[in-house]
């Protein structure tokens, strides 16, 4: 059934500012704003075939991912500003200066390495606070599978010793809770700094 432009109206609010938070940590301030435009273009013309409501977030952010894609073809991505993570998973104690340089460099390096894949699906779940099946949605990867990359991503980074102080290892409770269910919004346990450097993830 075709989406109404009120119902239309309603997608874009309760969307567009994540979708925008999203586009801008990876394409800056300047791209962004075309890009989120194009994603909801991209909507309204297929309005008729668009998922059930329950999946139309995930559908938005692998629409939006997919434009990602094509503008970092078009144009090599260049460091830019970002503004941080919408409410980021912060570590237990605030860092000084200092430290938080340090952290910001570790996980900028960390995400570097990454496949693309793995680093949409990190981000994905940590700072757009995507649920695992969801975020496996966007990605076009089924539940089971995001769920096993997840975990899978989540005990390397528990032993990459740049991020010792903020990737936890998992506990086997948490590693079968994980396994048993559909993923939640907690999605990893990696933390990002407290405050991010503006070109925390310039290298997507």
């Amino acid at each position: 059934m075709s989406l109404t432009s009120t119902e239309f109206e309603q997608l874009y609010r309760e969307h567009s500012g994540e979708i925008l938070g999203y586009l801008t940590r990876r394409a800056g301030t300047t791209d962004a704003p075309d890009l989120l435009a194009d994603t909801f273009l991209t909507a309204w013309r297929r309005r008729d075939v668009l998922p059930a409501p329950a999946m139309r977030r995930a559908w938005l952010f692998g629409t939006a991912r997919n434009l990602l894609l094509a503008h970092h073809r078009d144009n090599p991505p260049r460091p830019v500003e970002h503004p941080e993570p919408g409410q980021p998973i912060r570590p237990d104690a605030a860092p000084d200066a200092q430290t938080e340089r340090q952290l910001e460099r570790a996980v900028h390096a960390v995400l570097a390495e990454l496949a693309e894949v793995d680093r949409e699906l990190l981000t994905m779940t940590a700072w757009e606070r995507l649920s695992v099946a969801d975020a496996g949605r966007a990605l076009g990867l089924t539940s089971a599978a995001a769920r096993v990359r997840l975990h899978r991503l989540r005990r390397r980074l528990a032993l990459d010793p740049r991020l010792a102080d903020l990737v936890p290892p998992p506990s086997e409770r948490e590693d079968r809770a994980e396994q048993a269910s559909g993923g939640g919004r907690s999605g990893t346990r990696l933390r990002p700094p407290q405050r991010f450097s503006s070109r925390l993830v310039a290298s997507e």
